[in-house]
């Protein structure tokens, strides 16, 4: 049994080669336990590995999610959370994402919550240290009144790792977003708030595409071990009878098909791949953009192709069409680095030591650009983190194990469970296998005889169940139509790029869902406003006017009077715009403090008697400069907070001026046509 070979679905583009070529169990063993074994380099986590034996034999005791009582469905009751990196950095994305924000905290009320500021994450900080400062259990069932159960991060791995997003992940259910432009934030908020709002209701309809290349055994077993009996276990399931299943295997899994499957005209409400996934070397400038992309059924195989693998062969982030339709969308892609890459493999190497694979870690982006298209995106993908082993699906002695798969899918398809939810069924499992390691590792570190087949095995398994992620809001959920219903979109053109995101409301007020608020008025202009107020004249069969001014020479005077009028008008508004516009572009927040607010001349704007501690400056395109209070050696966090509260309240309130210019202007413009 040892000399049965282990695979990874991961091909290295760079080179033309599998990433990591094909190993024995006791090759592996070799490489995991050292040439010196010192089982605390396998997993130094032990914290981690304590709370998952706990979690497991909760599993089996009573279920493991929220605590008792609590519908985990239900945003009211389960709560909604975002986690920022600490500091003023993420104020920008945060008005970015103003509308995602309110939304949820019209859903979630007193159980939403923003770690945000001196609240945010910490760098290096550990989920255990996380919680205490939120007051939070660091271990247990949720109790969402402490920290909410859906927790979405939002930074990248580097600012926020993903070591961190594993472990809070063991407790809650937690999703990740991360993009490079504002505008991106801005339109997967809009995208989720639209499917939400029931915007788009899609057809019940799931795709499961497999790659199976020739020579290649990872594929051919992904292909006939997981993506074919996963479809049918789905497909001959009682609540699937209204449901349209259908399997790309083989010769019809290329990248042209795959192309249709994603954004084109044959996209599913759900769909679930199966592939290689593309890796390339550290430092090699196709790494961060296509890293993680999948390889289709176009790439030869390992026998047939020398060379690096050529764009053609595979799917990437930048070969989504700016036209595909993906609003709505779920995506599962089972490939190497599919959800992202860390900065070092996570898989030691002789004695412990990782070696870096990447120059910093980054999320996948195929996924992100899945998400943040401007056309409407997707609302999650889930995917892996590092390396993909056929060990997701099949145990050390090979026999099928896609009970895991099956029942993520299902309860997203069939109960309509929030992605994050679904998701649980990986995270029992991880707590699973880290129990039965456990038990090995112990032996192992006191020298017992250890089956070099069993410890590779399980330690592998161990790592590759702990790695799949969402990336995107966790409490999302397929926005499906009523059985027999037709699928319907209704709001494509409000997924636009960034204008002026809707704020969110301040914290200690009620909240109902945001409406666009009206443009302000006009002196002299009755009506000025996004919907204009100028009737267009009908013409009738006997040419009879209906408009507002009659017919004949009385109406042409009038017409050109209020013309003249309008220009003049424009042109006063034009220059009243200009100078608001020109305020808005940039943002300044002050913070003071004084002993004696007497000597403060403030309404003069005269702070000469106060001393200046905290100062943000903001352009309208996110380039900030943070002045940052500090009180000795460390950070003055209790003016810190008042100081980003004001830049968070000055943000919304510029945000607020932009939207009522636009739609003041949309209003003049409209009267003018």
């Amino acid at each position: 049994m040892t000399s049965e070979l282990l695979f990874f679905n991961g091909v290295n583009a760079s080179r033309g080669t599998y990433g990591r070529q094909p190993l024995t169990a006791d090759q592996l063993a070799a490489i995991i336990r050292g040439e010196d074994p010192k089982p605390e380099d396998l997993d130094p986590d032990k914290d981690q590995r304590d709370e998952l034996i706990a979690r497991a034999a909760q599993v089996q005791a009573s279920g493991f999610m929220v605590k008792e009582g609590v519908d985990e469905k239900d945003l009211a009751q389960a709560g909604w959370g975002v986690i920022f990196p600490a500091g003023p950095q993420t104020a920008a994305i945060r008005e970015a994402m103003s509308e995602l924000l309110a939304w949820r905290r019209t859903q979630a009320g007193s159980l939403y919550r923003e770690c945000i500021g001196t609240q945010g994450y910490l760098p290096n900080e550990s989920k255990a240290s996380f919680l205490r400062r939120q007051g939070a259990a660091t271990s247990g069932a949720v109790d969402p009144d402490k920290l909410p159960y859906y927790v979405l991060i939002v930074g990248s791995p580097e600012e926020i790792p993903y070591r961190f997003q594993y472990q809070l992940d063991v407790q809650y259910a937690v999703g990740r977003i991360y993009f490079d432009t504002l505008d991106e934030y801005a339109r997967y908020a809009r995208s989720v708030v639209s499917a939400e709002r029931g915007d788009v209701k899609l057809a019940r309809r799931a795709v499961f595409f497999g790659v199976r290349n020739k020579d290649d055994a990872a594929t051919t077993r992904a292909a006939n071990e997981l993506v074919l009996p996963l479809a049918d276990v789905i497909k001959t399931n009682r609540r699937a009878s209204d449901w349209s299943i259908e399997t790309v295997v083989g010769e019809e899994a290329n990248k042209a098909r795959l192309s249709k499957l994603l954004g084109g005209d044959e996209t599913p409400a759900i769909i679930f791949t199966a592939s290689h996934g593309v890796e390339f070397d550290n430092g090699d400038p196709q790494q961060i953009p296509h890293q993680g992309a999948i390889l289709c059924q176009d790439w030869p195989g390992p026998r047939l192709w020398r060379g690096p693998i050529p764009q053609e062969f595979y799917l990437a982030g930048d070969d989504l069409a700016s036209n595909a339709r993906l609003l709505g969308t779920v995506a599962f892609c089972f490939a190497c680095f599919g959800a992202g890459t860390p900065r070092n493999d996570d898989f030691p190497h002789q004695k412990g030591v990782q070696s870096g694979i990447a120059p910093h870690a980054f999320i996948a982006r195929l996924p992100q650009r899945l998400l943040g298209h401007p056309n409407g995106g997707a609302l999650a993908v889930i995917g892996h983190v590092e390396r993909a082993w056929t060990f997701s699906f099949s145990d050390a002695r090979g026999g099928r194990q896609i009970e895991t798969f099956s029942s993520a899918m299902r309860s997203m398809m069939f109960n309509g469970a929030p992605v994050g939810a679904a998701l649980e069924y990986f995270n029992n499992r991880y707590a699973e296998l880290a129990s039965v390691l456990t038990e090995d590792l112990e032996n192992a570190r006191w020298n017992t005889n250890i089956d070099p087949y069993e410890l590779s095995t399980k330690w592998t398994e161990h790592n590759d169940a702990r790695s799949y992620v969402v990336i995107g809001d966790p409490a999302v959920r397929l926005p499906l139509a009523d059985s027999g219903a037709p699928p319907t979109l209704t709001q494509r053109a409000t997924i636009p790029t960034l204008s002026a995101p809707t704020p969110a409301p301040p914290t200690d007020v009620p909240v109902v869902a945001p409406t666009p608020p009206a443009a302000p008025s006009v002196p002299g202009v009755p009506g000025a406003g996004p919907q204009g107020w100028m009737v267009p004249a009908q013409t009738g069969d006997n040419n009879t006017s209906f408009g507002i001014f009659g017919s004949g020479e009385k109406g042409s005077e009038a017409v050109n009077k209020l013309t003249t009028s309008l220009q003049e008008f424009a042109e006063r508004l034009g220059e009243t715009l200009k100078k608001a516009i020109d305020n808005a572009a940039h943002l300044e927040v002050e913070t003071y403090v004084a002993d004696d607010l007497a000597a403060v001349n403030y309404r003069e704007g005269d702070f000469s008697a106060a001393q200046l501690r905290a100062v943000t400056r903001m352009a309208l395109d996110g380039d900030t400069q943070v002045v940052v209070p500090r009180r000795g050696d460390q950070l003055d966090a209790e003016l810190w907070a008042i100081h980003t509260s004001m830049v968070q309240q000055a943000q919304a309130n510029r945000a607020e001026m932009i939207r009522a210019i636009a739609a003041a202007a949309a209003g003049l413009f409209s009267a003018l046509k």
